[in-house]
């Protein structure tokens, strides 16, 4: 068995503060400053001026992906006069109303679920008069079905292993362990549960989701808002990754990298440098899914453990939308359970032989599943 020890470095930088001379400004430039920033201040209470309300959308800020919402406005002081109104939904100009249009019908059947801005700016003779915003929220139109799962085969589980990113290939389960002084990465046979390869993380770490990127493996940390990269046959530390939320479950499409941070959202990074392309909220047809923790990606599909809960959700990438949950109830019985039990937390998946194995922190035993779908 190979045992490696790694520490990365974290190199501090000092910067030193340079005081800059200022040179003597004349009484020209000290006017034309002037003058700029009073018509700034002219044009910012022109703008802070309400001269728009919303009438509806108002009474209620929940709607369902799909619907026609008819966004309705209200001159507020009729002293002002407004020749156009711009309607802006999520930074992007959706219509220009004119002066005696206070209406616009939204159809939101491409939109993806989530918070959504709606910006209403009045304009008169080609000047932005007022602004005023409001957000909605947009439900999925998906009734998630709920499956049940079969038990095909019970492998062994370290139960002191705390376990928080899972991830299979070629006979090997690749783990990410928690716990701060507890954290590791580790490479176990899948048959007998043996330790191949493992790596401790610096006690102050508390280790987070894993996934294997080409040769390289990625690693999370939960609170410290940085990961590392590693040589997948070595376990050789090869990079330091930085983000700015927590890190939860990270998982791959094999082109970029889908993360989670314990919220409703998914992130979606480029591997080389871990720079967030984009994200998306997840919802259901309650509203938004939380505590979206362990992530695995079969067959187009992101399969995301529900902290604290027995449920998979199954999340259409493209558009946050819970299309399915998988209860794993009573998957581990009552005789496998002993007083540092957690819970369920860890998914794989065997891409060559179609087969889904799950485990909890702590469990003795990991479990290879077949979904039976409602």
């Amino acid at each position: 068995m190979i045992r490696i020890w790694v520490i990365p470095l974290l190199i501090c930088f000092s910067f030193m503060a340079i005081d800059a001379c200022k040179s003597d400004i004349t009484s020209d430039k000290q006017e034309a400053r002037i003058k700029e920033s009073s018509n700034t201040d002219k044009n910012e209470k022109k703008i802070k001026e309400k001269l728009l309300g919303f009438t509806f959308p108002g009474d209620k800020n929940d709607y369902v992906v799909g619907e026609k919402i008819n966004i309705k406005l209200i001159k507020v002081n009729p002293e002002y006069e407004i020749d156009s109104i711009g309607i802006t939904i999520n930074n992007k100009r959706e219509s220009i109303l004119q002066e005696d249009e206070f209406d616009y019908i939204w159809n939101t059947e491409n939109i993806n679920p989530g918070s959504q801005k709606i910006t209403a700016e009045a304009f008169h003779s080609g000047e932005l008069r007022s602004r005023t915003s409001l957000t909605i929220i947009l439900k999925s139109d998906i009734i998630p079905t709920c499956h049940r799962y079969e038990v095909v085969n019970v492998f062994p589980h370290d139960p002191q292993a705390y376990t928080q990113g899972l991830v299979y290939e070629d006979g090997f389960l690749y783990e990410s362990t928690g716990q701060r002084g507890k954290s590791s990465l580790r490479k176990i046979l899948l048959q007998t549960g043996e330790l191949s390869a493992s790596l401790n993380l610096p006690p102050d770490l508390f280790g987070e989701g894993v996934c294997i990127f080409g040769d390289k493996i990625f690693q999370l940390t939960w609170t410290s808002k940085i990961g590392f990269v590693y040589d997948k046959k070595s376990f050789k530390y090869q990079n330091q990754i930085k983000y700015s939320t927590q890190g939860w479950g990270i998982t791959t499409d094999g082109k970029i990298l889908i993360m989670s941070d314990g919220t409703n959202y998914l992130y979606f990074l480029e591997p080389k440098y871990f720079s967030q392309l984009s994200k998306i909220e997840v919802f259901d047809d309650k509203g938004p899914v939380q505590n979206l923790n362990e992530l695995e990606y079969i067959n187009g599909i992101v399969y995301a453990n529900i902290f604290m809960s027995d449920l998979i959700a199954l999340i259409d990438p493209g558009n946050g939308k819970v299309l399915a949950y998988i209860d794993c109830k009573g998957l581990l019985k009552e005789e496998d359970k002993h007083s540092e039990l957690d819970v369920l937390n860890g998914i794989a998946y065997d891409n060559q032989n179609s087969r889904l194995f799950i485990t909890g922190k702590n469990w003795p035993k990991l479990f290879e599943i077949r979904i039976i779908e409602n």
